[in-house]
């Protein structure tokens, strides 16, 4: 009798610690698997933050990923979604393996950007006509660190000197192109380590802002230059307005969140 009662006392100790182990790994897993659906001729997976606010303070982005079959064969990237911070869910785009895919495995790492003034990662620049064109606005304390950084608002005819190929180019397909009728134009170093990320706070935070915009990259110093139409019909006061602030990923602002999902059922 007393080897039965202490048989049963283990039992509900160890239930007790697998309820308490179950929990700590659900605790840790912040990262929620938001849907798998079949679109088209592709399949695309979609994740999302657990209890996050949907702001610019709160920042995901895969750092690795890797999805397979219910066999264990890989899925390849069809690269149609860009790898970028985003506020709420993030996505990624598989091709449609020959076999009917009923379920899928997913495992990675997802970036967690917790931006802010403390760990050099969030600065406020403050309204277009204040600041200098054609020059870098990347702090110093930053620069300190990672010389090779730059982010700057270019004018026109700096544009337009460096990208004078491309002008032409267009111009013989009867394509007009003036880089006057963008509101704003920025560049910035193509950096993985430490994505620069603009922002515009009166348009609700929106890290990807403005309508009818062209990106293009200088072959000479692989600069990204972004040229953005913010509002129909803009006039130079309001453009002199524009309020910049500006994200800057570091080690310091970056948690780095495992995660590892089985046999989750793709949606036709």
């Amino acid at each position: 009798m007393m080897y039965h009662l202490k048989f049963k006392k283990i039992n509900k100790l160890l239930l007790l610690a697998g309820i308490i182990i179950s929990e700590g790994l659900y605790a840790q897993q912040s990262i929620r698997f938001d849907r798998a659906s079949q679109v088209f001729d592709f399949v695309e997976l979609s994740f999302e933050m657990n209890d996050k606010p949907n702001d610019k303070f709160h920042l995901i982005k895969f750092d690795t990923i890797t999805a397979t079959d219910k066999k264990g064969n890989l899925l390849q990237d069809n690269h149609d979604a860009y790898n970028i911070y985003r506020r709420a869910n993030i996505l990624v785009r598989y091709e449609m393996p020959k076999e009917p895919l009923k379920s899928v495995n997913a495992e990675g790492i997802v970036k967690y950007f917790k931006p802010s003034g403390e760990s050099n990662s969030y600065f406020i620049l403050g309204k277009v006509k204040d600041l200098k064109k054609d020059m870098n606005l990347i702090d110093k304390n930053v620069l300190a660190k990672s010389p090779g950084l730059y982010f700057g608002i270019v004018s026109a005819e700096s544009s337009s000197k460096t990208f004078k190929d491309f002008i032409n180019h267009r111009a013989s397909q009867n394509k007009k192109v003036d880089f006057n009728d963008y509101d704003l134009i920025l560049a910035k170093t193509d950096n993985k380590e430490h994505e620069i990320i603009p922002v515009i706070p009166t348009m609700s935070d929106e890290l990807d802002f403005g309508y009818n915009n062209l990106t293009l990259q200088d072959p000479k110093t692989r600069m990204i230059y972004t040229f953005y139409k913010i509002k129909q019909s803009m006039t130079a006061e309001e453009r002199g307005n524009i309020p910049l602030e500006l994200l800057i990923e570091n080690e310091e602002s970056v948690q780095k969140i495992p995660f590892d999902f089985k046999n989750f059922q793709v949606k036709q």
